[in-house]
């Protein structure tokens, strides 16, 4: 079973075998048959897809064939091309890279950019009314793993009037209760 994304056309090339050859395509949208008559084409849109070929033996169920191989990934004028070769099943003297099931894979590219082209072109529109703001890029800061600062090897103490957390002191977030005369200081839990 091979993977593919995006748009591709599927077409059957070639076919010399005894018994009935098909592709088969699952994706989001279902399952999707293309028949072995050389000739036949079928065209996948999905994001993700797989495409497993298969063949029919006599009087026994649809059999994945033995081996699939890709060729290589061609790209000549805006389109993307690869064939895959597949072998239904073995038999004594049969060789191993017999071929008997062929199909073309086909995808259209987007058309490239050139220099020339960029610099000739019509510059772009702001994508933002004028006048707003442009949202700044945001920065991750990390921070400790447990987010408590150290337990601080003296206590502390602060008069009442003196915050004991929050952005007024710069640490900590939640509040805690001022020890009291005589108190380590430190989290008993």
């Amino acid at each position: 079973m091979l993977r593919f994304h995006g748009a591709w056309r599927i077409t059957v090339v070639g076919r010399s075998a005894d018994f009935d050859q098909r592709a088969v395509v699952r994706g989001a949208y279902g399952l999707r048959v293309l028949p072995g008559r050389v000739g036949a084409t079928i065209e996948v849109d999905e994001e993700s897809w797989t495409l497993s070929l298969e063949h029919h033996l006599w009087g026994r169920s649809w059999q994945p064939n033995l081996r699939t191989t890709p060729g290589p990934l061609t790209e000549h004028d805006g389109l993307r091309s690869q064939l895959l070769t597949s072998n239904d099943c073995h038999w004594p003297g049969k060789p191993l890279d017999y071929v008997n099931f062929v199909l073309r894979l086909e995808q259209t590219l987007a058309p490239a950019v050139t220099r020339a082209a960029e610099r000739t072109a019509a510059p772009m529109r702001a994508a933002r009314p004028l006048g707003e703001p442009i949202a700044a890029p945001v920065q991750a800061v990390r921070t400790s793993s447990s987010g408590w600062p150290e337990p601080a090897s003296e206590p502390v103490y602060r008069p009442a009037s003196e915050p004991a957390y929050g952005p007024e002191r710069g640490r900590g977030t939640a509040p805690a209760a001022a020890p009291q005369p005589g108190e380590s200081g430190r989290a008993t839990w």
